[in-house]
Formats: structure tokens, sequence, C-alpha cells
């Protein structure tokens, strides 16, 4: 059987071949200047679909080493911060310590107090610190607000944020605290302290000193608060005190009265105090767990400034009472110290981990890139070859149709 082509089938036959030789041509070209297998989904539709989810995956990746990096800054800037805390704090123990020796004159203590109100106004700023773009550091979710404010008629500080924690996405299943609310930092004794302070009452009149209370291993009333109240026989003259304890429940029992004498040691079960000097008939001295007591370290600092600078010198009831203050005062910031050295190293521990964190990110990295690099790189030298290859296949369809095109019958009757 004779097959009959025509003219135009021939011409239609050699015009589809160059074509298709011309679009495996443009193809290669872009593979090679892409640098990709993979530049349509039709080229693999299967390695398509799956170097979608590796570039998915590569981009959270990166998504959450971005988040690392603003957490790891804005640590960083609350780390120096701490620091400078804990400097003013330490500097303002010594200045306590100092103010205790008797030998001091009433304008050497108003000199102390001085010291201690630039002291407070500082930390007053540290307290308002921001973190380089305007954001308050410790304000909780008001970023926007000062974290604590001072009264213009008091000169009270107090802390004007909220409880909110402000958190990051660091890892697909790790949120992490960028920073800490103030009023862990400046209001709160280590949560983990069983320290207890003493102080003593506002209204006291005698002589009568405290020692910083001791808390025995194992004590019973461990969690309690205490109250000493004393009394004076009007007729004997005989000072007594008597206990009361008030648990954690709200429970109040007092003790029957017990002769005191100066230096006594007070057994109040599992906590000890020692008083000297003569306390006079109602005074009265309180005992209270750090966990329960107010931390505000602004408002320990303003009853050091103010005891400083009240004359007390020739006054054996004012002296008393300074030398009180200052042992509560002295207490006190050593628990704010060890609270704010608690949170710094909170702090370190977070970044330590965004570095172990960061170190298995990168390692995800490049575990996402070369699955990608698999489903989608390029081979250039299989790439070039074909390409050299397809370019040859080309030109001989060309040749080809140009040698079929010269044939007709015409030519062939010469």
């Amino acid at each position: 059987m004779t097959v009959r082509l025509s003219t135009s089938m021939i011409y239609q036959s050699g015009l589809n071949g160059i074509l298709n030789s011309q679009s495996s041509l443009l193809g290669l070209q872009q593979q090679l200047s892409s640098g990709r297998r993979i530049v349509t989904p039709s080229d693999d539709p299967l390695a398509a679909g799956q170097a979608i989810t590796a570039s998915q995956n590569l981009s959270m990746v990166g998504n959450y080493a971005s988040n690392r990096a603003v957490a790891n800054t804005s640590l960083g800037n609350e780390d120096n911060t701490l620091d400078s805390i804990i400097n003013n704090i330490t500097a303002a123990m010594e200045k306590v310590v100092q103010a205790g020796n008797g030998t001091l004159s009433d304008t050497d203590r108003q000199t102390l107090a001085t010291v201690l109100t630039n002291s407070r106004d500082a930390l007053f700023a540290l307290a308002n610190s921001t973190d380089g773009s305007g954001q308050y550091m410790f304000s909780g979710y008001q970023s926007g607000s000062a974290a604590y404010v001072k009264d213009p008629t008091t000169g009270a500080i107090t802390y004007a944020g909220d409880t909110g924690q402000r958190t990051i996405q660091v890892d697909q299943a790790r949120q992490m605290s960028s920073s800490d609310i103030g009023s862990d930092i400046f209001n709160r004794a280590n949560p983990g302290t069983t320290s207890y302070i003493g102080s003593a009452g506002a209204t006291n009149t005698g002589t009568a000193t405290f020692l910083a209370p001791n808390v025995q291993t194992g004590g019973a009333a461990a969690g309690s608060t205490f109250k000493i109240d004393f009394a004076i026989d009007a007729t004997t003259g005989d000072t007594t005190y008597t206990v009361t304890t008030t648990d954690k429940t709200g429970t109040s029992t007092t003790s029957a009265p017990a002769a005191y004498t100066d230096g006594d040691t007070i057994d109040m079960g599992g906590v000890t105090m020692t008083l000297s000097g003569a306390p006079a008939d109602g005074d009265s001295f309180t005992v209270e767990p750090a966990q329960g007591a107010d931390m505000d370290v602004f408002a320990t600092m303003d009853q050091l400034i103010s005891a400083l600078g009240s004359p007390s010198q020739a006054d054996a009831s004012a002296s008393a009472a300074l030398r009180n203050t200052l042992t509560t005062a002295a207490r006190k910031l050593s628990i704010n110290l060890d609270n704010v050295s608690t949170v710094q190293a909170s702090v370190g521990a977070r970044m330590n981990e965004l570095d172990a964190l960061t170190s298995t990110g990168n390692q995800r990295s490049l575990t996402a890139n070369k699955v990608l690099s698999d489903l989608t790189g390029l081979d250039y030298y299989s790439a070039y070859s074909s390409l050299t290859l397809q370019n040859v296949a080309l030109q001989a369809s060309m040749a080809a149709f140009q040698s079929i095109q010269s044939v007709s019958l015409f030519s062939m009757n010469k």
C-alpha cells in the first residue's frame, strides 16, 4: 500500500520537529540560567510538591532563627540592666553598714541619706529602662508605658505595669519569656527563700534593739508570723513579753508572759531573735516570713532615707529606732539582692537555651537546604551535555527540513 504524503503534511512534520527541539533547548537554557532542575511543576510533579514542603520548613526555621535573635537581644539588654541594679543595691547595702557606725554625727547620716536618695533615683531610672526601641523592659504587656511612677506629692515609687509576660516563639514547641516584669524584680523575695524579717513597732519608745531573726532547720512554725509584745509591771518594774503566733491559716495563739532580760534570745518555735536594751511598756516587734513581707525595694530605701535624715544624736530612743530600721533594711536589701541575682540567673539560663536552640536550628537549616537542593538542584554537567546534544539535534532537524523543502516533482524531472 502506498502512503501519500501531502506537501503541507511534510512541512508541518518538519516544523513540529524543529519546534520540539527548540522547546527542549529552551527548557535546558532556563534550567541553566536559574540553577534549578524544576523550573515549572510539570518538570517533576512529585519533586515539585516535596520541594514546596521543604521550602516551607526552611522558611519556618528562618523565622524561628529571627525570633531567637530578637529574644537574645532583649535578654542581653535586660542582663546588662540587672547588672547595674545589682551594683546599685550592693552600694546601698554598704551605706547601711556605714550608717550603723555609732560615731557618726547627724550631719554625717544626713550626707548618707543624700547619697541613698541619689541611689534610689538611679534605681528608679533603671527600673524604667527601655530596650533600645522605646519599649519599657519591665512593664509587662504595657511596654509603651513606664514600669514605675513617682507620686509628685509623696515621692513614693510604685509599679504601674501589669503581670503580663511577653513571650516569643523561639522554636516549634518553645515559647520563651523575652523579659521579666518589674514586680518580680523590685517587689518580691526570692521564691525559694525561707528567711524571716524583724521590725520594730512604729510607736516604740524604749531603747530595745534586735538582731536579724534566724530560722532553725525544720522549724515547726515555719511560715508563721510572730509578734512580741512587752509589758512593764507598774509595781515591781519587771519586764515581761508575750509571743503571738499567727499561722498560715490566720489562726493566732498567744503565749503566757515570760520574763525579759537584756540580751535574751526569744525562741518562737523554729525562729529565734535576740533583743537587747530596755523596751518600754507597750513596745512590740514583728517577725514575719520574707515571702509575706513588703519587699518593695523603693519603700525600703525611702524608710532608710527618712531614718537617716532624722536627728538621733544624744537621744537613746531615737538611736534605737535608727538601729532597728537599719537592721530591717539590711535584711530586706539582702533578700532583694538575692532575688535580682536569681532573675539574672534565669536570664542567663534562657540565653544559654537560645544558643542551644540556635545550634539545633542551624542543623535543621542545613538539612532543609540539602533536601531542597536534592529535589530541585541542577546537575550542571548533565544539563550542559544535554544542551549541547539538543543543539546538535536542532541543527540536524533544521538541515533535514531544508533538504526536504528542496525536493519536488519538478526538480526531480529536470
